[in-house]
């Protein structure tokens, strides 16, 4: 056990150097530096936001129409955003594989904290404004809130991991990335809820891991006036499942580094 932790503390000092690494490489140390950290996914969310609560009606299906997109719209640039960057993640970070202490997951690790950390503080960030401002309320569930954006935090890493894993075998993996991450909103279940869907698409849905976190992020942030059909344990198997996956691509991916 000693041994353990002694390496469990050398592999966190590992990853926070690349975590830090990763923030100068990505946003530099002139201007706003770590400030991109919280902008950046500000930038995208909340225009994209107002749009929408400007152009549909405040209500659909008797649900309050600003707390449904923000519930929903935060989440899909988190997925967007670590699927992106494992794209050839390893070949573009070869050389630190020199260093005897850092691994493959150490860099995958250093990225995904990065992606999660950017995006938690941008939901913290928008929230207060738009409870600020009187578009949200506080969510009526909150542990089941944060349930389910746990749940879809694993899920973009578990999704990052076999793509990360892919790209490094296949250019296809890249050439598909772009298009199904745009179209992965609308069956992710960010535009609906499974209880608005016929009875035979909703078993369909709900077997997506995404839209069953959706469910209970949704359950969350509205309660009772929403029927939602998440299913914590179904979620966990199936997100354990992918994660598996992704770490036996992951482990191999040094067999298909090509040296340049």
């Amino acid at each position: 056990m000693h041994k353990f932790w002694r390496d469990f503390a050398t592999q966190r000092r590992v990853v926070g150097a690349l975590l830090i690494r990763e923030i100068y490489t990505r946003f530099g140390r002139q201007g706003l530096g770590f400030g991109w950290i919280v902008l950046e996914p500000l930038i995208f969310a909340i225009p994209v936001l107002l749009v929408w609560s400007v152009v549909r009606n405040p209500y659909e299906h008797g649900i309050a129409l600003m707390p449904f997109l923000w519930s929903g719209y935060l989440p899909i640039l988190l997925f967007r955003h670590v699927g992106s960057r494992m794209l050839l993640f390893v070949r573009v970070n070869a050389g630190l594989l020199y260093h005897r202490q850092v691994t493959i997951f150490d860099i995958f690790l250093a990225r995904c904290l990065l992606e999660v950390i950017s995006n938690l503080t941008a939901v913290v960030a928008s929230f207060a404004l738009f409870y600020g401002v009187g578009l949200l309320d506080l969510p009526r569930d909150l542990p089941m809130f944060y349930l389910g954006y746990f749940y879809m935090i694993w899920w973009a890493a578990a999704v990052g991991l076999i793509v990360g894993g892919l790209s490094e075998r296949t250019e296809w993996a890249e050439k598909f990335w772009q298009p199904y991450s745009y179209l992965y909103m609308f069956f992710s279940g960010f535009l609906v809820l499974a209880v608005w869907l016929p009875d035979q698409l909703r078993g369909w849905a709900l077997f997506q891991p995404s839209f069953q976190a959706y469910e209970m992020i949704r359950a969350g942030m509205l309660g009772n006036a929403v029927k939602t059909y998440g299913d914590p344990a179904y979620t966990g198997w199936a997100l354990s499942v992918l994660t598996f996956i992704g770490l036996l691509l992951m482990r191999d991916s040094r067999k298909y580094l090509v040296a340049e």
